[in-house]
This record gives structure tokens, C-alpha cells and sequence, in this order.
């Protein structure tokens, strides 16, 4: 993928968390399924993703450095991010967090230059590029959900 292609992809997730607003109270925190996630959890998963990409990936893809050779716990910031979408916090303020995190990766990923994102990221046999566009294909796997999850969901109550 190109820079603009990843800023552009990344981008149009921000409408589209948006766009959840209109989603019910009682479905925000449903589960998809038995001891799954519900949306408040994903949208929060981003958000920690999002930071975390900020603030532990892109200082060094800014400065051409090395990446921290880190153990990172995939499971326990999983975990931060879904009780923090179970701490009280409204759905506007989580969605507002989202659209802010997301705005500061864009605004870092926009002032990488192009021919950057075709350099192996460092430390890893993958492109930049590639990263990132792993990173959107993990968006749009949970996108994936949480609409299939809203649309049975809206069914059922057509239905009643």
C-alpha cells in the first residue's frame, strides 16, 4: 500500500466509529457472542492500539531508529482497554477519544515521507507498508463484526 492509501484507509475509520453513535445503549456493551467483546470494548481496542502505535512505534519510524525490543502483553492491554470501555465512560467521550487518537496517528503517519513506507520496518522482514496494512486489515476485521453484530441485531428487533 501507498502512504495516502494507508492515511486514507485509516482515515475512514473515524466517520465510521462515528457513525456508531446511533447505535443503542443496550448493544454498545452487548457481547457478539457468549464471552466475547461488545462494540464499546473494539472501539476502545483501538483506541489503546491507536496510542500505543503512537507513542512505541512511530517515534522511531520518525527519527529512522530502532524499534524498542519489548515483551508486549497483547492481552493485557486488551484487557485495559475493555474495562476502560466498562469504566463509565459515555459512548460520545469514547468515540471523541478514538476520533483523537486516530487523528494524531494520522497527522505522524502524514509527515513520513512516501518511499519510507516501502523500507523494512525495522527489525521485522515486512515493510512499513506492510505493517500498516496489517493494522487495517485488523480494523476491518473488528469493523466486520461489529456490523454483522448490529445488523442481526436490527433484525431481531424488526422482527419482535
Amino acid at each position: 500500500m501507498r502512504k495516502e492509501e494507508i492515511i486514507e484507509e485509516k482515515a475512514t475509520f473515524i466517520d465510521w466509529v462515528q457513525s456508531l453513535e446511533q447505535m443503542e445503549d443496550q448493544l454498545w456493551f452487548h457481547p457478539f457472542r457468549e464471552g466475547s467483546w461488545g462494540t464499546a470494548d473494539v472501539v476502545s481496542h483501538f483506541i489503546t492500539w491507536d496510542r500505543f502505535v503512537i507513542s512505541r512505534r512511530m517515534p522511531a519510524l520518525m527519527s529512522k531508529g530502532e524499534i524498542p525490543s519489548e515483551v508486549i502483553d497483547a492481552d493485557a492491554l486488551n484487557m485495559e482497554a475493555r474495562l476502560y470501555a466498562r469504566s463509565g465512560i459515555s459512548k460520545q467521550k469514547l468515540i471523541s477519544e478514538f476520533a483523537e487518537a486516530r487523528e494524531e496517528l494520522l497527522s505522524l503517519l502524514k509527515k513520513l515521507e512516501p518511499e519510507r513506507f516501502q523500507e523494512l520496518y525495522p527489525g521485522r522482514d515486512i515493510t512499513i507498508s506492510q505493517y500498516f496494512a496489517g493494522l487495517i486489515e485488523h480494523d476491518h476485521k473488528h469493523k466486520e463484526e461489529i456490523e454483522n453484530h448490529w445488523e442481526c441485531y436490527v433484525k431481531q428487533a424488526s422482527r419482535q
